[in-house]
């Protein structure tokens, strides 16, 4: 058994087959095993090469050129390989593949054609399949199999427009790949059931591309590559247990640095989910994800301008608000160098970010039932570092200016945590170490003051509020009913 391959068919052909001309047909079937079938037809219009093998250890070749044609190739049994290629002005040309059993490998390339189409279709085990077209026009290839260990690779490149790739998969350890090159509305689609499936793609320096993958089963893996992108969307559905999804959408053309217009959605169902999203130097990229289950992770990361996102985590019900166009409460990313990361394990606990303008950071942490975060920062270099830990914890925070600093943790229940920080340079530090009830308030305003509270018990109050320079309070309290107030102007 052995894999065809463009060099060895050329090989081939030069050694034996069958020439044929204009408006010509050829008819090859095989019984038997180690049978080997080639077809060569050039300028032959409306020409066609049917080849059929049943046995073990055959091998088929078939090449069009110059000519509007189709290429049939069918075989039944072990260890075949199938090559077909149509190249130099092929045009609504079709390649089509079938193989029943195990070890099939199929290979089909189309060069430099419109509106052709490759279909393989392979029902086994152990199978290899691959399309290749380039300089294609609205041409499609498609590869479909059933059983068990299939990889399969369809590869469109070379300044085309309107190109579709699409790849079926089900059964066991499924590996499925598509690349795009220098496409103009690309679409890409692979679906895969089963266990330990795995899912490429990839689209550069493209216009308007699509790329949607589905897996149900264990042990998914999805990874969508789109740089220097324009207007192109990604979007993963995974199904199952153990699902990893990566979508990366970074920078633009040689005309723009910065990709434009890029959409990243990703929707995991089941436990131990991770979802990562990058769209780094880019304008106008929205990135949107949800999962459902238990263990989830999200990870994001956004520079450039112009950015919306939205991040849910359903474990038992807990939800990120990330997105200033969607979602029942507004947040979002915007303006450069910003970054947020959040992690949320319980039941219905709820954050909501908004950050804009340049280089503001935020670290949130929910572990509990019902806790709730609103976070909103604006202008320049802020920073926030909040846990909760406990049930119905509230953290209101907003923070403009440049520099200002606040960090803290909210350990019981029913705690609320008021943050008011503009100005340049202030910095703020909050813990309620244990209890419930607590109620802690820092508002500071112009520059470079310092505030301190750190509360254990019940039903306690500190309230810190300083307007000026150089300003300094710390308040402590332990026990149940406390109330503290300062003000510094």
């Amino acid at each position: 058994m052995f894999r065809l391959t463009p060099i060895s068919a050329a090989l081939l052909l030069l050694a034996a087959g069958q020439a044929m001309a204009d408006d010509s047909s050829a008819n090859q079937v095989q019984n038997g095993e180690q049978n080997i079938a080639n077809v060569s037809q050039k300028q032959a219009s409306w020409s066609t090469a049917n080849q059929t093998q049943t046995g073990t250890g055959n091998d088929a070749m078939a090449v069009q050129q110059e000519s509007t044609g189709s290429i049939v190739q069918s075989l039944s049994g072990d260890h075949n390989a199938a090559y077909g290629e149509q190249n130099y002005g092929e045009i609504n040309s079709s390649i089509n593949q079938q193989g029943n059993g195990d070890w099939n490998d199929n290979f089909a390339s189309q060069y430099y054609g419109s509106d052709n189409q490759a279909l393989q279709i392979q029902d086994g085990s152990r199978s290899f399949s691959m399309v290749y077209q380039e300089g294609q026009v609205g041409s499609q290839g498609t590869t479909q199999q059933s059983g068990g260990n299939h990889e399969a690779n369809i590869e469109q490149i070379g300044f085309g427009e309107g190109n579709r790739a699409l790849i079926i998969q089900s059964g066991d350890a499924n590996r499925g790949s598509i690349k795009q090159s220098d496409q103009i509305s690309g679409h890409q689609e692979v679906y895969q059931q089963g266990s330990s499936n795995t899912a490429n793609g990839w689209q550069n320096l493209g216009l308007g591309g699509t790329v949607l993958f589905n897996q149900a089963g264990d042990n998914n893996y999805a990874e969508v590559w789109q740089d220097s992108q324009d207007s192109s969307q990604a979007s993963i559905a995974q199904f199952g247990s153990t699902n990893e999804a990566v979508i990366d959408q970074s920078f633009g053309m040689a005309m723009d640095p910065y990709g434009v217009g890029n959409v990243a959605s990703i929707n995991q169902s089941g436990d131990r989910n991770a979802a990562w999203a990058d769209q780094y130097e880019s304008k106008g990229s929205n990135t949107a994800l949800y999962q459902n289950g238990t263990d989830n992770l999200q990870l994001t990361y956004q520079t450039g301008s112009g950015h919306s996102l939205v991040v849910t985590s359903n474990g038992t019900g807990n939800k990120v608000y990330m997105s200033d166009w969607q979602g029942a409460r507004r947040g979002g990313q915007s303006g450069q160098g910003n970054n947020a990361a959040i992690a949320q394990n319980g039941g219905g606990n709820v954050a909501q970010v908004k950050q804009q303008d340049t280089g503001n950071k935020t670290q949130l942490t929910q572990n509990g039932t019902n806790n709730d975060l609103n976070v909103s920062q604006a202008e320049s270099y802020n920073e926030l570092y909040f846990e909760q830990n406990g049930s119905d914890n509230i953290l209101v925070a907003d923070q403009r200016g440049t520099g200002n600093y606040a960090t803290g943790t909210s350990n019981g229940d029913f705690n609320k945590v008021e943050l008011d920080q503009s100005g340049a340079g202030n910095q703020a530090y909050v813990n309620q170490l244990y209890g419930d009830h607590n109620l802690a308030s820092v508002t500071q305003t112009d520059g470079v003051n310092l505030a301190y509270i750190t509360q254990g018990g019940t039903a306690n109050q500190a309230t810190v509020s300083q307007a000026g320079v150089n300003m300094n309070a710390n308040v402590q309290q332990f026990g149940t009913g406390n109330q503290s107030t300062i003000t510094q102007q």
